[in-house]
């Protein structure tokens, strides 16, 4: 196969701020011109630090005009958000995190805003288990669904529900190292295909460090996992076709954390380098939006001036991929 996906431009978007990471990416749902992006990101003092936001940025694609919104939630640490959209509302969920600065007792649970219009956003709304955090969120026939993780317990659960209201436990150790014997699965996402089949990508940080991927069907109680042979962070993937994906996150290779794009064949299993982006270290977390023949990717990385920052790539190339994997 040959691929010849190509970076057109790499525009940092973040605003000021020490650590502005753990991005996220949607074509706005509200505009119908299709012409403007909305993007999500954590802008904190660093990786870990007590006073995280999140920054809503709105980009329009031709003229590079930007618009900033933040949400807050006093004395909480907003973490990792990301976008769902439910065909009416644009849903921003996210992980808060609060320290109690008389007893130290740290509290966690998930939170979400949701919007309209794009240009305005909800109050917060507190959801989930304490300690359970349920990475990304993707709706399906009406219901959203998403694994929640537990490093304690080495395992991810299936939440169905709605994040405006609540996620039920669907599925208990949907991978498990004590059912699989996979060590400390974590992030995830989880799309659908027109006959409803879940397929899901695991990062894991635990003995081989390899992604998994996951199939099940409704009510998607059941599961089967296959071992990618590839250490992926922070993963998120679109569909090319039935059994092919576009998948991002975090590569390491040995020696060096870079930003990656792979094609995940979902019959073999395998995941194939498409292209690095200008990365290193602290970086990746990304978005992805597919346009025409276009690709956007947002992502976070300190390869410049060791300044973490999110970034906007625009790539082209995504038609001669598709027309490759239509033709086997």
């Amino acid at each position: 196969m040959n691929i010849n996906l190509k970076i057109n431009a790499v525009e940092r978007i973040s605003s000021e701020g020490e650590h502005c990471a753990f991005t996220d990416l949607i074509e706005n749902p509200f505009d119908n011109s299709r012409k403007s992006l909305l993007t999500c990101y954590r802008r904190g003092v660093n990786h870990i630090s007590p006073d995280g936001v999140v920054i809503v940025c709105k980009v329009n694609v031709n003229s590079g005009a930007k618009t900033y919104q933040r949400l807050t939630l006093p004395s909480w640490d907003l973490r990792d958000p990301k976008f769902c959209f439910d065909g009416r509302k644009l849903i921003i969920s996210a992980y808060a995190k609060h320290k109690d600065v008389n007893t130290g007792v740290i509290t966690t649970k998930m939170v979400s805003y949701f919007s309209t219009t794009g240009e305005s956003w909800s109050t917060p709304h507190f959801f989930g288990h304490s300690g359970w955090w349920l990475w990304r969120i993707t709706w399906n026939k009406g219901k959203a669904y998403g694994f929640a993780y537990n490093r304690k317990n080495q395992r991810i659960d299936l939440f169905e529900g709605n994040p405006l209201k609540q996620l039920y436990l669907q599925k208990k150790g949907a991978m498990s190292f004590e059912k699989h014997k996979f060590g400390y699965p974590n992030e995830s996402h989880i799309v659908f295909d027109d006959a409803d089949k879940a397929t899901a990508i695991v990062r894991r940080d635990a003995d081989s460090f390899s992604a998994k991927l996951g199939f099940s069907l409704p009510p998607y109680t059941n599961w089967t996992w296959h071992d990618l042979e590839q250490y992926v962070g922070g993963p998120v993937m679109l569909s090319l076709s039935e059994n092919t994906y576009v998948v991002a996150g975090r590569n390491w290779d040995g020696k060096n954390l870079t930003t990656a794009i792979w094609l995940l064949s979902s019959t073999d299993y395998s995941l194939k380098l498409l292209i690095t982006l200008p990365s290193k270290g602290d970086n990746s977390y990304p978005g992805l939006v597919w346009q025409h023949d276009t690709l956007y990717v947002s992502y976070y990385s300190d390869h410049i001036d060791n300044k973490t920052r999110v970034y906007l790539a625009t790539l082209s190339g995504m038609n001669a991929l598709l027309d490759e994997v239509e033709q086997g």
